[in-house]
């Protein structure tokens, strides 16, 4: 069932939204004592010190080699090992769960129903974004069926639920078990993703489609997960580019444009399915306050997937 039509709508900015989201995100304080080799993007939970010298670099034993809080990058464990660190402790990895939802959905190809893939796609981006991801079977629109998934992953430190919009049946079984702070967001696409908090577990509405869902996560599920690992939350990789033709913005909402990028040029993508996001290099922004951006400025494209 639809809801209110986002023109008719009184949006949450981006900007609020992540602060209400992250409003519940306490710094997960479970710990882990792991060997040094799968150290690399963990956070430090107390500091990690030397148990041998290393003149070169000026360290004794004792001194304080990298602050609690740090995360592990992987220059920094070949500094660690040279100061005879074996092992670590640190944080746990938030735990999100992520629960597709639709009639038609199947976790499974098959020749009569729709294979699920937006809550899939998500499920790799939390884990590289630092996340512990329990990945759950499409739940149809059911609403004791989404109560009890719903109720399943309050364990979790947070929630991602995809294929929901505005007064479906499911923002109604979470609006009862919780609060809905809002259906609407002003980010294009994903206008209809909702914001809302469930026994002080906070929950990531996101539309069914791949874009909307997938730009919703990286601007408020990505800064969430980092909050929970008392993370930094670092700039994506990027790269100026000329646009080769001008792109449009809703008023007062902050879009974001996938495009290709080509010597230096940035092509718009049309469309706003999984082959549109799949095929782009990076995604360019349109700030609020702007309608557009006219063909051959210089823009800043972000790479949402960048592989090392």
């Amino acid at each position: 069932m639809a809801g209110t039509p986002p023109s008719e709508a009184e949006p949450l900015a981006l900007e609020t939204a992540r602060r209400q989201l992250g409003s519940f995100a306490v710094p997960v304080d479970r710990t882990d004592r792991i060997p040094l080799s799968v150290a690399v993007g963990r956070v430090l939970a107390t500091d990690a010190t030397a148990n041998k010298p290393v003149e070169e670099a000026g360290i004794s034993v004792d001194d304080t080699v990298f602050d609690q809080g740090h995360q592990v990058r992987p220059g920094d464990v070949g500094l660690l090992r040279a100061t005879g660190v074996s092992e670590l402790l640190v944080r746990q990895r938030p735990q999100v769960g992520i629960v597709p939802t639709g009639d038609d959905l199947r976790a499974a190809a098959s020749a009569a129903r729709e294979v699920e893939t937006a809550g899939f796609t998500l499920a790799q981006y939390a884990d590289r974004w630092g996340g512990k991801v329990t990945y759950r079977d499409p739940v149809a629109d059911d609403a004791p069926a989404l109560r009890m998934a719903v109720q399943r992953d309050l364990t979790r430190d947070a929630l991602v639920i995809t294929g929901t919009e505005p007064g479906d049946t499911l923002r109604e079984v979470v609006a009862d078990l919780g609060e809905v702070f809002t259906d609407y967001v002003d980010i294009d696409p994903g206008q209809r993703t909702g914001v809302a908090v469930v026994e002080d577990r906070p929950v990531l509405l996101l539309p069914e489609s791949p874009s909307a869902a997938r730009v919703g996560a990286v601007q408020l599920l990505r800064p969430l997960l980092k909050a929970f690992a008392d993370a930094p939350l670092s700039d994506h990789p990027h790269q100026s580019a000329s646009l080769s033709d001008g792109v449009d913005s809703p008023a007062s909402v902050r879009s974001f444009v996938p495009v290709t990028v080509t010597d230096g040029t940035a092509a718009p993508l049309p469309g706003a399915d999984l082959a549109t996001a799949t095929r782009a290099d990076g995604w360019v922004s349109v700030p609020a306050d702007e309608t557009g951006i006219d063909a051959g400025t210089t823009v800043t494209v972000e790479n949402w997937d960048y592989l090392p």
